[in-house]
């Protein structure tokens, strides 16, 4: 007898059908997530690669950059061995040409020594006045002893015997022979010599000593130079002269101008501003009165004054052995030379 198939549940099987589904839907899920999480994404990787490479590409440019800077340098450094070498040559050229430059020089100063010394031996063999030493000791360059009518005026005054004050307070107390023969004033002497050998022969002359008190030298008040025997007798007479007293310039002058009114350059030797005179103010007066001195302001002042009493248009020349103390002396007397077109000389200690 046939089995009886028993009726299927419907609800079963389609619960079973859900359940497969819903496990399939669940599957296919895990394998998609799992999927998408064990594929490498290539985001980090390439971030990763593009900054490895911006960081190579910036090492490579500070590599060129101090590849560049290695290259400057070391153009550099053979540019500036270049111009050391082209310098070193330049120098060893200029040094050839400056050692015949000094050669052709030494030759030349050799030739005109030799022409000035065979010009001092004419000069002296002219002169009226013979003078001892070469022809070197006895020039010096700028000073010339012109003019139509001729006036010298030497400095007599007790400090033309030292250097410095105290050196002229140690000779005060010596003997006339003795004073005479003191170095400062065997130089001035030989100064005013040195003038009296260059006069022209054709001027005429007068010569004047001067202290507090003023005289003139020789046989007559005004001589010709082109007479001889005139003067020797001025520079016999010189010889006698003792330094003693003050500086009395202008008194000095005075007398100079009182012998020969005509006189058109005047040459004097001294050795500072002079320390007696007219014109001083009042306190000047009193100062010296009271101390038996005068100070440089009050120097200054009667220099000053002298200069205004001094006679214009007379081309005054000055010859300056300086004295310690005195820093004045030299811008003064400068000054009036320049305006009057003379001459300011302070020679070396070693000349004439």
């Amino acid at each position: 007898m046939p089995k009886t198939r028993k009726p299927v549940d419907g609800f079963n099987l389609a619960f079973l059908d859900v359940m497969a589904c819903g496990l399939g839907a669940v599957i296919l899920i895990f394998i998609l997530v799992d999927f998408n999480a064990f594929t490498p994404t290539p985001t980090d990787e390439k971030e990763k690669l593009e900054q490895e490479l911006a960081a190579a590409q910036t090492e490579q440019q500070q590599l060129k950059k101090s590849i560049d800077e290695v290259n400057d340098k070391i153009a550099l450094e053979s540019a500036k061995q270049d111009d050391v070498e082209q310098a070193q040559k330049d120098s060893t050229q200029d040094q050839s040409k400056l050692l015949q430059d000094m050669s052709t020089e030494m030759a030349v100063v050799a030739d005109l020594e030799n022409q000035l010394a065979a010009l001092s031996k004419e000069v002296e063999k002219s002169a009226n006045i013979q003078m001892q030493g070469t022809g070197e000791q006895n020039y010096i360059t700028g000073l010339r002893i012109e003019g139509s009518d001729i006036g010298i005026l030497v400095d007599k005054s007790a400090s033309m015997m030292g250097d410095n004050l105290l050196d002229v307070l140690s000779k005060l107390a010596l003997s006339d022979g003795q004073k005479v023969s003191t170095p400062k004033w065997v130089r001035t002497k030989r100064v005013a010599q040195w003038m009296l050998a260059r006069v022209p022969q054709t001027s005429r002359l007068s010569v004047v000593t001067f202290s507090d008190t003023a005289e003139t030298l020789g046989i007559r008040k005004i001589i010709s130079a082109k007479v001889s025997g005139s003067m020797n007798a001025i520079v016999k007479d010189l010889g006698a002269v003792v330094p003693s007293g003050g500086t009395n310039l202008q008194e000095g002058l005075n007398v100079l101008f009182d012998a020969n009114p005509n006189i058109t350059d005047v040459y004097i030797v001294t050795d500072g501003l002079p320390t007696q005179g007219d014109g001083l103010p009042l306190s000047c007066r009193n100062f010296i009165s009271s101390k038996k001195s005068i100070s440089s302001d009050c120097r200054k002042a009667l220099f000053v004054e002298t200069v205004k009493r001094a006679k214009k248009g007379v081309h005054y020349n000055v010859i300056l052995l300086p004295i310690e103390g005195d820093p004045f002396a030299t811008p003064m007397y400068w000054e009036w030379t320049r305006v009057t077109s003379g001459t300011f000389l302070s020679p070396a200690p070693e000349w004439p």
